[in-house]
């Protein structure tokens, strides 16, 4: 009896160990993707003086939840707004301030505030992914007006279509806060900003946030936009050409936040 102990203890082991073996065969078909260091971001951002990476340190375990592909939709969709929200609250920090004086419990101090009312914000969703920005932007701005561009991508072409808009009449006042997840080619955020251009908003009261860029997608917007900020959480290091996708990316955001896709069918991206 010990000894068929022993033998079906020995054929486990090896059973184990070829599963280790064929899983790590078939790991090794798929890239291993590695992040720009310190010193890239550094010359990005000295290239581009309008341009604001979120500190790694508040943003890697998060992003790191995220990508992974068996990240369930309620882990996805929670660690995806605190990421936003950190994104958010940075955009509201770059906005103009005012100075004056208040009162505390204890004395007066010199308080540092947003120049402008929560009517003079508004976000911006390029759609449908852009929607998921929303409900932490109205938390922290509970009184911004909210805009929303529908740019749809052709599958053959890769570009860009444009379908829908609607824009508070007085956008051209506002501190216009545009919002997708995905920063991949540009081609949709530069429409986006062609739209909200020709309702007559200033480049310099813009700010593109997006959880996800690169460095050829950022290159695109600021050649034509300049004066405009983006803030991102991470650059990724590919834009794989044949497929416009970011590598390693998230996957399809939009999809995997809102729910409209299988777990074994999680792949793309947006522009």
């Amino acid at each position: 009896m010990f000894k068929n102990l022993l033998r079906i203890g020995v054929n486990l082991s090896l059973f184990n160990t070829t599963y280790v073996l064929c899983k790590s065969i078939k790991d090794e078909k798929l890239p291993h993707y590695h992040f720009l260091n310190e010193q890239d971001l550094n010359k990005l951002l000295k290239k581009h003086q309008n341009l604001s990476i979120i500190d790694r340190i508040y943003t890697e375990h998060i992003l790191s939840i995220i990508r992974d592909i068996e990240t369930d939709i309620v882990e996805f969709r929670k660690n995806s707004d605190r990421l936003i929200r950190i994104l958010i609250e940075q955009a509201i920090s770059q906005i103009e301030k005012k100075k004056h004086v208040k009162q505390s419990p204890l004395g007066y101090y010199d308080a540092h505030e947003v120049k402008f009312q929560d009517e003079e914000i508004c976000f911006v969703s390029i759609l449908r992914s852009g929607n998921a920005f929303l409900f932490e932007g109205l938390k922290a701005v509970s009184g911004a007006s909210i805009g929303q561009i529908l740019i749809q991508r052709n599958e053959d072409t890769a570009l860009p279509s444009y379908l829908f808009q609607k824009l508070p009449a007085n956008i051209k006042d506002q501190q216009v806060i545009l919002m997708d997840p995905m920063l991949a080619t540009g081609n949709s955020a530069t429409l986006a900003l062609r739209i909200l251009k020709n309702q007559g908003v200033k480049q310099e009261n813009i700010t593109f946030l997006t959880l996800v860029s690169c460095e050829q997608g950022i290159e695109k917007l600021f050649r034509e936009f300049p004066k405009m900020k983006i803030i991102t959480a991470q650059v990724d290091p590919i834009l794989l050409k044949d497929f416009n996708y970011l590598a390693p990316g998230i996957g399809n955001f939009g999809d995997r936040y809102f729910g409209t896709i299988k777990k074994s069918q999680q792949s793309g991206q947006q522009q």
